[in-house]
């Protein structure tokens, strides 16, 4: 006998959870420092630990709560800007940040 079952789980392109799915991926993304070889963040595994928590207490984890918050807050940045921060290392992001705020700066 199987100990897990398959959840095979259809989602409209516009869903806001494969959004944030997607945003996770990319938010918790993680390097090998040995090899340079990029892993997305496990938005399944956090999702169902998030759930199963919720259902067992009653009560949103502090976790669950801070990734909604960033997710909120990372909703109001450009596709651009988004990808950019998914792509770049911290300094390099930083760096784009700074080049960003000086070009508004200068508008």
């Amino acid at each position: 006998m199987a100990n897990t079952t398959l959840l095979p789980l259809k989602l409209q392109n516009s869903s806001k959870l494969l959004e944030f799915i997607e945003w996770y991926e990319m938010a918790y993304q993680t390097t090998n420092p040995d090899t340079g070889r990029k892993r997305k963040g496990n938005a399944k595994k956090f999702l169902t630990e998030a759930i199963e928590g919720l259902l067992s207490s009653g009560k949103v984890s502090a976790s669950l709560a801070e990734a909604i918050s960033e997710f909120k807050k990372a909703s109001l940045l450009s596709p651009e800007v988004r990808e950019a921060k998914g792509k770049l290392s911290e300094t390099d992001f930083a760096k784009f940040v700074e080049l960003m705020e000086k070009v508004k700066a200068g508008s």
